[in-house]
């Protein structure tokens, strides 16, 4: 179905809908007035299989429109349906729209405006303000200015409520993981050479855009962010429960694809505080691996011997020259991320509970926030039956103290669910190994020590 189409548009907004008319209608509306004149832009909206009648009422609205309407016999969920938009778009840029991104008028003009520019960044996030029933008469009687951008009735809910996109910029260096397709802007060429979405995500909800954009930022492009090109995200049922797990659940099957701190991070929080420990913990490993702390293969020779089994993930540096068995796991940021070797915290590891006979962390743990390392002992020991946590000499600024007192109080305070022994180790520094309660008992290398 086309409503217009003579000329070549410089624009093309991809728009999936799937049992939302009443939303698509006021958002055409709005993109049926913008001041981009209509000639330079075309609007594809993909009807995802399944929808329900009302559809002809709320295309009308677009009239005017460069609009594109593609019908699927059957759904094929948020990913395939924005891909199969993309395969019937014909301009050179794409902005991504949802059926309930009602547009402020100059949206598309500021899109296209930014991409203009040389030397811009390759993708553009606009703002998109939630609000409830109390504004939408605003929208409805399309008064703009009615609508606030502050919480509890308005705002973008992906950043904190002091302003952070108006007064700090570092958020986008991983700007990938607020890349939501309900306004944001990038390049054809762009979008193909990465692949487009993913579609093993199928029906589940979720996490499929920030995967695109998260390939989008390894192939080096950059994010840019334009407070002005805003969008208001209409109210509609959403069925929370089941949206959060399914998004979940994608976000693991992410993190065993990507295993890396900013997918881990992802997959246990969301949202601004998400962010700032990404950031957070990137500037952490960088100072641990310029400085070449955390290295693991005096542990590797004082202790590899006295753990149950070969199969150790060791949380540390300088993996490749501490001669680990082939079974041997590792956390090393400073070698490349592999089938053996992911680039994580140890959060949430894509690793079967009890596949592993120990875990030890070389002063890595150090650097851990402590609901990070609260969560890095949990987690550990689910995968193995005893945790160590060894505590060279070695000190940096970003690193926690190591006194007597200081691991005195630190194993006191893991006693509380854990059985913990404490052990100096010559040439290594102190351990304190934690094993379940349930199995107290002294670790293996340290009855190794007492034996021989």
């Amino acid at each position: 179905m086309s409503l217009q189409t003579t000329g070549t548009p410089e624009l093309s907004v991809v728009m999936p809908t799937f049992q939302d008319p009443h939303c698509l209608e006021p958002t055409l509306r709005a993109l049926a007035r913008q001041t981009l004149p209509p000639d330079r832009y075309e609007v594809v909206v993909v009807r995802d299989g399944g929808s329900p009648d009302g559809y002809p009422e709320a295309l009308a609205a677009g009239a005017g429109l460069r609009l594109r309407v593609v019908e699927l016999a059957e759904r094929r969920g948020r990913a395939g349906v924005r891909n199969e938009g993309v395969r019937h778009a014909c301009a050179p840029l794409l902005v991504f729209l949802d059926a309930d991104s009602w547009s402020l008028p100059d949206l598309l003009e500021r899109h296209l405006a930014h991409h203009r520019e040389p030397g811009n960044p390759e993708v553009l996030i606009g703002r998109r303000d939630d609000i409830g029933l109390a504004h939408l008469p605003a929208v409805l009687g399309d008064d703009p200015a009615a609508i606030p951008r502050l919480s509890p009735h308005g705002g973008d809910m992906r950043f904190p409520p002091d302003g952070v996109p108006d007064q700090r910029r570092d958020w986008l260096e991983v700007g990938w993981t607020v890349a939501y397709t309900h306004n944001i802007s990038l390049s054809r060429e762009l979008f193909d050479r990465v692949g487009g979405f993913r579609e093993e995500f199928a029906l589940s909800y979720g996490m499929e855009d920030i995967e695109l954009f998260y390939r989008v930022d390894r192939a080096g492009a950059r994010f840019g962010y334009d407070d002005d090109a805003r969008v208001v995200h209409l109210p509609h049922h959403r069925n929370m429960g089941r949206n959060w797990a399914e998004m979940m659940a994608n976000t693991r099957s992410i993190t065993a694809l990507y295993p890396c701190l900013e997918w881990e991070f992802l997959s246990v929080i969301v949202g601004p505080e998400a962010v700032k420990r990404i950031l957070l913990y990137r500037s952490l490993v960088r100072a641990c691996v310029q400085r070449s702390t955390c290295a693991i293969g005096p542990a590797v020779a004082r202790l590899a011997d006295r753990l149950p089994g070969p199969r150790v993930l060791w949380v540390g540096t300088g993996s490749a020259d501490a001669g680990l068995p082939a079974s041997a796991m590792t956390f090393d940021y400073g070698a490349p991320v592999g089938p053996t070797n992911f680039h994580l915290i140890g959060l949430a590891p894509p690793l079967a509970p009890g596949s592993l006979d120990a875990v030890v962390s070389v002063d890595f743990w150090r650097y851990l926030l402590w609901p990070e390392l609260c969560q890095f002992v949990n987690s550990s020991l689910l995968l193995a039956g005893e945790v160590h946590l060894v505590a060279t000499d070695a000190s940096a600024p970003e690193m926690c103290a190591t006194d007597r007192d200081t691991l005195a109080y630190l194993g006191r305070s893991l006693a509380a669910e854990f059985s913990v022994q404490r052990q100096d180790v010559t040439g290594l520094g102190t351990v304190l190994s934690l094993r379940p309660a349930a199995t107290a008992g002294a670790p293996a290398y340290a009855r190794a020590a007492a034996s021989g």
